[in-house]
């Protein structure tokens, strides 16, 4: 170990000249408009002596924790691929006085870093249901289905439940019958895809209720909602929070369901018979009310009939709904046992926000997203709580351009040399942002010129039209951050179906349940293993 040390200490002149190239390069840009800010510390070649030093000894010094996870918290931001992460990185900075390229989202400190592909079992490109199923489950699943495998059938219901017996099981059921708590927490309805995925098995995502359900399917399948409130892990959950409250409720309470059945009261009548201390809430002082009290061991959260608001739409004074990150604290202190908890924290408006090529309303929900994080690092201790931040897939826009150091993220990146118009830093590849007139010889596009592209609800351009809300998904690889214990395991690149995997087998559950012998694996070869990590 001394050895490599000192081996990679003699390639710190050559990393150091690498860096000051790529410094050079990145503060080049003769296209740019707006103020730019300009670092406060001249960034010269003893600045990046200096503190590349210190990230190369941070390195050397993280160390591995081979311990059992007592608990694991999988924080999913919905379309959080690289390009809104870089974005909102700089924002952030931006926002604080700072150029911004140089900032740090909290998470991307966490000590370990993988690459995840995003495809569906039958898809090149992933939607959020198979995806989900796969950091759930560690199954990869069918596109636009929940809790499925490959056996499954698009919105085939008969052959779904003929195939039952090939349906993924979630790491909450795993969780639940080892004894730990569990608990979903998101900004979009909670019979949404990400967290349906941790209690449902459905072959249409779009079926949250049972007006969604076409006959003769809807006699033979249960809704998502059902699922959530009738069966296991649902129906155990100790926390569930977020919105979608009009699928629970029948259309004469104002809801969306044609069986005339009210799930919340069902959820709080089976919370009685069972003898479970629980308490259903709708409002943000409710909320925080329900955590002081201690005694509160089963918490149902709905705080909007849909999705919850946009962060960027909040009057933080009127609304009654709560942060991501007030929830996500919540969920902790009811989940916080001597067995440990598993819990699910989805950020999912930033998806939303990019199908609608709206990039600071899915800057803010991704803040908003980290603060959640941060809340849940403060309230837990790492040694002993696995913390995952992933994605479940990219978006389609990107950071393009040469503007300088410092130009507004949301800002003008420079101007077209063909046709003099400006275009903007962020822009999508598809999306409502498609703003082209065709003439009887030319196609010409909008001039952004004079207007307030960093304004919340400006639309970036796109190349290629999709309607609103239309904006596809990308493709390509996401990251995934770690923390905790058996954190270094997410390395290298892998399907998402690998974090579900490493979920099980850092708390010993699963398929990995008998691999635990109190913080020792039980392998045949567990020594070895052990002196591996």
């Amino acid at each position: 170990m001394k050895q490599d040390m000192i081996g990679e200490a003699r390639r710190v002149p050559q990393i150091m000249c690498f860096l000051k190239l790529i410094a050079v390069f990145a503060a080049f840009g003769h296209l740019h408009s707006g103020a730019a800010q300009k670092p406060s510390t001249l960034e010269d070649k003893q600045f990046y002596a200096k503190a590349k030093k210190e990230e190369l000894l941070r390195a050397f010094s993280v160390e591995k924790n081979c311990q059992v996870a007592k608990n694991v918290i999988l924080f999913v931001g919905d379309g959080m691929g690289l390009p809104i992460i870089t974005a909102s990185r700089i924002f952030k900075g931006q926002q604080a006085g700072k150029p911004g390229e140089e900032t740090y989202l909290n998470f991307e400190k966490f000590p370990h870093l993988g690459l995840m592909r995003t495809y569906c079992v039958d898809r090149q490109v992933p939607d959020s249901g198979c995806t989900a199923t796969a950091l759930l489950t560690g199954v990869n699943g069918l596109f636009m289905t929940v809790g499925l495998d490959a056996h499954g059938k698009l919105q085939d219901c008969v052959r779904t439940m003929r195939n039952n017996q090939h349906f993924p099981t979630s790491i909450m059921t795993h969780a639940q019958r080892a004894g730990k708590r569990t608990g979903i927490v998101t900004t979009t309805r909670v019979t949404h895809a990400t967290t349906a995925a941790a209690f449902a098995h459905t072959p249409s995502r779009q079926w949250e209720s049972d007006t969604h359900i076409p006959e003769p399917a809807a006699a033979k399948c249960s809704d998502i909602s059902r699922q959530l409130i009738e069966t296991e892990p649902g129906r155990n959950f100790n926390v569930v929070l977020g919105g979608g409250s009009h699928n629970f409720l029948p259309i004469a309470s104002g809801g969306s369901r044609n069986d005339s059945r009210n799930l919340i009261n069902e959820w709080q009548q089976n919370s009685a018979q069972l003898g479970r201390k629980s308490r259903f809430v709708t409002s943000r002082n409710d909320l925080l009310d329900a955590a002081r009290n201690r005694s509160t061991e089963f918490l149902l959260g709905l705080f909007h009939n849909s999705h919850m608001e946009f962060v960027g739409d909040k009057d933080a004074k009127k609304s009654e709904e709560p942060s991501l990150g007030e929830m996500t604290e919540a969920a902790i202190q009811i989940l916080d046992n001597k067995n440990g908890f598993v819990l699910l924290v989805e950020g999912g408006r930033i998806d939303h926000a990019l199908h609608n090529n709206n990039a600071k309303r899915a800057i803010l929900e991704l803040l908003a997203f980290e603060e959640a994080i941060d809340r849940a690092l403060k309230l837990t201790k790492t040694q002993e709580t696995l913390i995952i931040v992933a994605s479940d897939h990219s978006h389609v826009m990107s950071v393009n351009g040469y503007p300088k150091r410092g130009n507004p993220i949301l800002g003008i990146a420079g101007i077209q040399p063909h046709y003099k118009l400006p275009y903007t830093t962020l822009m999508f590849a598809n999306g409502v942002g498609y703003n082209y007139a065709l003439n009887s010889t030319h196609v010409s596009w909008r001039n952004v010129t004079g207007v307030k592209t960093h304004d919340i609800d400006f639309r970036q351009q796109a190349a290629t039209f999709q309607p609103e809300g239309g904006e596809t998904h990308g493709g390509e690889d996401v990251p995934a951050y770690a923390i905790g214990p058996w954190a270094h395991l997410v390395n290298g690149v892998h399907d998402l179906a690998y974090i579900g995997h490493v979920t099980q087998f850092a708390a010993c559950l699963g398929d990995y349940s008998n691999t635990c012998t109190g913080n020792l694996l039980d392998f045949s070869t567990r020594s070895r293993r052990l002196k591996k990590c």
